[in-house]
């Protein structure tokens, strides 16, 4: 049954089927062969979606889309521009800087690689830096994203196992910093290889004027994400303040009108609702897991592989890398992490930090081919072929294999607050 079950769903993926009915379809498959029944399934999938804190999934998408369409994004760009341009290679810097800005604000990495990926490819390439070079760090820094606060396979992450999301998102903060630390190293050694150029000389009246320019777009993640941590909001208030705040800010400035409202209620929903189907199927998933107590059988096998967590955690790192490459961030927290936390609580390891080890490996799968999502997503508006950016890719790869081996093995970097 298990092989049923997880090779239709593998079979059902590359066939190119959307996740989440590739999720209910393998289920099913697996309750006919066993007997299970059905008349649970209509049941199973409307509970799937109806928990509250999964109402904070759509909200926190429409605050993305509210504050793409509104010049948050150039505000932004124009304060890292005057904060890092200075420094040689400094466009490269602005890039990352700017992707930690908006990760603030939008939670998904392929939203920042598409909205950043239009500003920062051409520009970069027009003042003198390779163009796959260009590509690549966008894409890196991209999946800044899915670390630092508010991030959606966060908040999926908590739906699932029923993890405090304001813990994983404060837990998110210093892995997130040290990823934008680490991108800039890199784009540093680059920068003295290859002679990148200085942006600008550093004005610092040029970053009272942009800091005055982006203060409103930095003040509303730090009310939304400081009010969760605080303890003021739920999860679902924070995203629903953050709505509030950004459709305030594009009708203040007149940024805003009913065609595109419309059109950012349209491409919300539609994005939620993959997002639903993805829990919905996901539901159906846990529930033969759990009647076949597949998470258990699983535990004893690894048990028989290692039992400390330190070669747990190893072997999580190496099934959570390739699975990355293969599945995109919420079906692989879908599948995977029911199966694994379990063995994980019983060695100790607290969920909040397991959740972050989660996250940075499949903010890393984001980058790696065949699905490699965020990566494709800046080559197809860029024009440029996957396997240019390899040369540069290789080495973003490994900065992030360091902070995953910091992460991993130094609890304290996510459970500091605790």
């Amino acid at each position: 049954m298990t092989w049923i079950l997880f090779g239709g769903l593998a079979v059902l993926l590359i066939m190119g089927m959307p996740i989440g009915f590739a999720l209910m379809i393998a289920s099913v498959g697996a309750m006919l062969f066993i007997d299970m029944g059905l008349k649970s399934v209509p049941l199973t999938l409307f509970h799937g979606t109806t928990s509250f804190v999964v109402l904070a999934v759509p909200l926190f998408i429409l605050m993305g889309e509210l504050m793409s369409a509104t010049s948050i994004a150039r505000r932004i760009v124009d304060f890292a521009s005057a904060l890092v341009g200075w420094m040689r290679g400094g466009l490269a810097n602005v890039n990352v800087l700017a992707n930690m800005f908006m990760a603030e604000i939008s939670g998904s990495a392929v939203a920042d690689a598409a909205a950043l990926g239009k500003i920062f490819v051409p520009q970069m390439a027009r003042v003198g830096y390779p163009k796959a070079f260009a590509v690549t760090v966008t894409a890196a820094a991209a999946i800044i994203g899915i670390i630092i606060p508010p991030s959606i396979p966060m908040v999926l992450y908590g739906a699932v196992t029923n993890t405090s999301i304001r813990d994983i998102f404060i837990a998110g903060i210093v892995p997130g910093v040290m990823l934008v630390l680490a991108f800039i190293i890199t784009n540093y050694i680059f920068a003295r290889k290859e002679g990148h150029p200085v942006d600008r000389e550093f004005d610092l009246p040029s970053v009272v004027r942009t800091a005055h320019g982006a203060i409103v777009p930095l003040l509303l993640p730090v009310v939304v994400v400081g009010g969760l941590i605080s303890g003021i909001f739920t999860p679902t208030e924070a995203a629903a303040v953050g709505v509030v705040l950004a459709l305030v800010f594009g009708l203040a400035r007149r940024e805003l009108s009913w065609k595109t409202g419309y059109r950012l209620l349209v491409d919300s929903t539609h994005q939620t609702a993959s997002v639903m189907m993805i829990l919905a199927g996901s539901a159906v998933l846990g529930q033969v897991l759990a009647n076949e107590q597949i998470p258990q059988q699983m535990v004893e096998a690894m048990g028989g592989i290692t039992n400390t967590a330190f070669g747990f955690l190893l072997l999580v790192n190496a099934i959570l890398l390739v699975a990355g490459m293969f599945l995109q961030a919420p079906a692989a927290i879908i599948v995977i992490v029911p199966v694994l936390l379990p063995m994980a609580l019983q060695l100790g390891i607290d969920p909040v930090h397991f959740g972050v080890i989660v996250c940075v490996n499949l903010a890393l799968g984001q980058q790696t081919p065949p699905v490699a999502t965020v990566l494709l997503t800046v080559c197809s508006i860029s024009g440029v072929r996957m396997h240019e950016t390899f040369r540069y890719m290789n080495w973003y790869i490994l900065a992030m294999l360091v902070v995953l081996a910091l992460v991993t093995y130094v609890p304290y970097l996510t459970l500091w607050f605790k």
